[in-house]
């Protein structure tokens, strides 16, 4: 398996920590470390992965409209979060609907 691969998949493992501990600890509470210790890998691995915890968010919330995450897409559009308040107006009246 070639290096690239291994990357995505790291980062694929690491958005779907990402998610689950949004479901069940709240968008606001996803940290590079509390993902990491998820993981079993350091915050600085996440952050080589993802970047910033701007990115982190972002990317977070672009997988929870992508797996239409309701729980998490109605959190994001609680905290005002630009992504969240993009997702198409179908799905953000189903995660205000899901609360």
């Amino acid at each position: 398996m070639n290096k690239r691969k291994l990357a995505k998949d790291r980062r694929d493992e690491i958005m779907s920590v990402a998610l689950a501990l949004a479901v069940t600890h709240g968008y606001t509470r996803v940290t590079r470390e509390a993902v990491a210790t998820l993981v079993n890998v350091t915050p600085q691995a996440i952050q080589h992965h993802i970047g910033t915890m701007a990115a982190l968010r972002r990317d977070l919330m672009r997988k929870a409209i992508e797996c239409e995450c309701l729980p998490v897409i109605a959190q994001g559009m609680a905290n005002r979060d630009e992504h969240a308040l993009k997702a198409p107006p179908e799905l953000q009246a189903r995660a205000r609907a899901a609360l």
